[in-house]
């Protein structure tokens, strides 16, 4: 019988759910109709359209933001089912924990006053860089303030959320962690891994259009504006690592003591080949050697580690080409 997974709508989220169309879309079509303002705006003052690309990236990566953070929010109420299978708790009492857990990271007042002290912030810091290339007093320069602020205040929210998800695993080393010797991939403890692998693969696409537009800019060489990126690429990868490093520790350690309470049954039976080299004794040493291998190869981190490489790679990459840019 399936698990009912907590249902928690985060503010992005509910402030569109009662359109009957698909959020993503919703959201997608929002900014696209801010982008047109400014393109209709940029008509009417000379050189109105000198940064339009820049500015339409960062209008891709705010529409981003939103659609990213009720992705996350939907990837988690999937894990649910899962959690179940490695957490050895009363079902009512975990349910009743983890529900709170997405609710503190999407719902309530703290997001909202977090966002807000982050636009204040992002505002006073990189506020004046952005908008030093649109003329001040101008229609256009109210406008991009105005959604600037809005999608700041998205990208606060959603920062809330990914630090209060981040402790989640952490805080379910807590509980009674099962660990199965049949590790199936994208289930159970994998299932905890894949998850957030898919959210941070989901952050990086969200950032490409950001990196795409100082890329394009003058501000590429602005100290403020590549410490603000580089901080954002460094996140990513902790927010992926960092929460699953108490899960690999309880592995690690389930694993070595499965592997030490096997090596006596498997000295006992080299004692009796060795006694009594029958084939009956010989298949058993053999068996047990094959499970003996089979304990080594268990995984000792809630992910594969191969995803680790792409998740470094796909942040790599955009990181490269602003380098290259910038030097050549």
């Amino acid at each position: 019988m399936a698990t009912p997974a907590p249902q928690v709508l985060s503010i992005p989220e509910r402030s569109v759910h009662w359109i009957p169309l698909p959020y993503w879309l919703i959201t997608l079509l929002i900014w696209q109709l801010v982008f047109l303002a400014d393109y209709a705006i940029g008509f009417t003052m000379p050189e109105g359209h000198a940064h339009l690309p820049e500015f339409g990236g960062l209008i891709l990566f705010f529409a981003l933001v939103s659609i990213t953070i009720v992705y996350c929010s939907k990837v988690l109420d999937r894990l649910y089912p899962d959690l179940r299978l490695f957490i050895d708790h009363d079902p009512g009492e975990l349910e009743t924990w983890y529900r709170k857990k997405l609710q503190l990271s999407y719902q309530g007042y703290g997001p909202v006053v977090f966002a807000i002290v982050f636009t204040a912030v992002v505002n006073l810091s990189a506020g004046p860089i952005i908008n030093q290339f649109t003329p001040e007093g101008s229609a256009l320069s109210y406008l991009r303030v105005a959604y600037e602020l809005v999608g700041f205040f998205f990208l606060g929210l959603g920062i809330w959320a990914l630090v209060n998800v981040l402790f989640i695993p952490i805080r379910l080393t807590r509980f009674r962690i099962k660990v199965s010797v049949n590790q199936v991939p994208d289930r159970g403890l994998q299932a905890l891994g894949s998850a957030f692998f898919r959210m941070s693969m989901a952050i990086i696409v969200t950032f490409l259009p950001l990196i795409a537009a100082v890329i394009i800019s003058p501000l590429l060489g602005d100290a403020t504006i590549l410490l603000w990126l580089g901080v954002g690429l460094l996140s990513i990868f902790l927010f992926f690592l960092v929460p699953q490093i108490g899960i690999h520790r309880i592995m690690v350690h389930e694993k070595q003591q499965r592997l030490l309470a096997f090596a006596n049954h498997l000295e006992d039976a080299m004692e009796r080949s060795l006694k009594e080299p029958s084939a009956e004794n010989m298949q058993r040493l053999k068996d047990y050697f094959e499970l003996q291998e089979h304990l080594k190869n268990m995984t000792e981190w809630p992910f594969n580690v191969s995803t680790l490489w792409q998740l470094i790679t796909a942040l790599l990459i955009p990181l490269l080409i602003a380098l290259l840019e910038i030097l050549f």
